[in-house]
């Protein structure tokens, strides 16, 4: 099987009929048309096999879960993902492998929305790149360089269990606490519809993908400000600190990453509409600290004393 033929057989059938396609699957590139009043966003994520996933992970599982974090960083935007296009490189055309990755494609796009509408495929070690699309209305888009002193530190869903979960994937157990970890790691759910009701509410907002801790502090320099964390205020699932215990739990909370949750700051004279927001919807809301005037990232417990940490998060490149 030749890679048009692979593209034929497992790509093309996503390429519905949607619109806001003038062009999609099987010519150079996709011709896509804007819908007016509105700016495109645009991300690219990259996953590679045993970095970012186990050896012999089940293909649809993977692709759930790598275009998942790929449409995280559309939801951080506050926009609507809309188009997909995905760079395929695969060390053989096995086609029970491509079956299950087309199904898991599937399922990932058509639950945010979006359609496929080109890629490219190749040959080598096994490595998968999405390249996202999405749009938002004109000068709305929410951003990392908008916090201010003062404002409410908030996060969305619970965090630590995919860090957690790193330590049980190899796991045959049916304990139930192991498998809602390993539940929060193969299928995290990209915040689209809570990104978007956050326009005109949060000040600033990143998807916690590298930890809590440094994607605080990637809004922390963008804005010019510092933050304060307090680490008995974060979300945990039961299951998780059942599991490792509660202090192994907010660690993995501060620094494990990959929850692919919101972590978004709010100014007090707004905090009426998030409330309104959080009676609303099904997706937790907590508050987990304040933006500050003095540079950096602090941790703190709920009497005010710092909580030392080893660490903030991943880095590819130390």
């Amino acid at each position: 099987m030749n890679e048009f033929d692979l593209i034929d057989r497992y790509f093309k059938p996503l390429d519905e009929e949607i619109r806001g396609i003038a062009l999609g699957i099987g010519d150079d590139a996709a011709v896509l048309d804007v819908p007016p009043g509105e700016q495109i966003v645009v991300t690219t994520d990259t996953q590679v096999e045993s970095v970012h996933f186990p050896v012999a992970a089940a293909p649809a599982a993977i692709a759930c879960r790598s275009c998942a974090a790929a449409l995280s960083d559309i939801a951080a935007m506050g926009a609507t993902a809309r188009w997909v296009s995905l760079a395929l490189t695969l060390p053989r055309a096995d086609p029970d492998w491509l079956q299950g990755f087309a199904a898991g494609t599937a399922d990932a796009i058509r639950s945010a929305g979006a359609v496929l509408v080109g890629g490219d495929t190749t040959s080598g070690p096994l490595s998968i790149t999405w390249n996202i699309i999405g749009t938002v209305p004109r000068n709305a888009a929410l951003r990392r360089d908008g916090a201010q002193p003062g404002d409410a530190l908030y996060v969305s869903g619970t965090l630590g269990s995919a860090r957690a979960a790193l330590d049980v994937l190899d796991s045959r157990d049916d304990d139930p606490s192991r498998q809602a970890i390993l539940a929060r790691y193969w299928n995290p759910e990209p915040r689209l519809a809570l990104g978007a009701q956050l326009r005109g509410i949060a000040s600033s907002c990143i998807d916690v993908s590298d930890g809590l801790l440094a994607d605080v502090a990637h809004v922390a320099r963008r804005s010019g400000v510092g933050a304060e964390v307090v680490s008995d205020e974060l979300p945990l699932l039961p299951e998780l600190v059942a599991l490792v215990g509660g202090g192994r739990a907010r660690e993995f909370a501060l620094t494990g990453g990959d929850d692919y949750e919101l972590c978004f700051s709010v100014p007090l004279d707004v905090e009426t509409k998030l409330s309104q927001l959080r009676l609303a919807s099904d997706v937790p809301l907590t508050r987990i600290g304040c933006i500050t005037r003095d540079p950096g990232v602090r941790v703190i417990g709920r009497d005010g004393r710092r909580v030392p940490v080893s660490h903030t998060g991943y880095r590819h490149f130390d």
